[in-house]
């Protein structure tokens, strides 16, 4: 099972994501990416977002984790509450092949194709106040 570290980072209650079109659908990551061999999480997901959007987070907690199961793909989602310290949101184009850096407003998610698929949960914990879960289970994570 690999294993995906994300960030949720707010602003204005918009979510940042990353934009990618996939055989002509689009879809809106938060971002994140993969653990190399013997990485901790806190660490990829540092790396990633500095590597790919050149920018250094602080993460806050843990807020979700999600098992996606698909044909020869399985995916265990790490998705941590953080926040931008430094650096300017820019695209790197050597690091992701992302169209461009989205924020989307979090009222809106069921509007967007977001993976991992956690438009209700972050809605229901940033919106509505709502207490959760932290472990998720299987998720449905519609994909092309």
């Amino acid at each position: 099972m690999k294993t995906r570290p994300s960030a949720i980072i707010l602003s204005d209650n918009k979510l940042l994501t990353l934009k990618y079109n996939y055989n002509g659908n689009l879809l809106y990551a938060i971002p994140g990416g993969n653990l190399e061999f013997g990485e901790k999480l806190e660490v990829a997901l540092k790396r990633e977002l500095e590597e790919e959007i050149g920018v250094e987070i602080e993460i806050q907690n843990l807020l979700f984790l999600a098992e996606v199961h698909q044909p020869n793909k399985d995916t265990l989602h790490c998705v941590f509450n953080a926040k931008i310290v430094s650096g300017k949101l820019e695209l790197n184009p050597k690091e992701t092949s992302a169209l461009e850096i989205c924020w989307l407003p979090i009222n809106n998610l069921d509007e967007y194709n977001l993976y991992p698929n956690l438009n209700t949960q972050i809605k229901e914990h940033f919106i509505e106040a709502k207490d959760h879960q932290v472990f998720l289970g299987e998720i449905s994570q519609p994909w092309f």
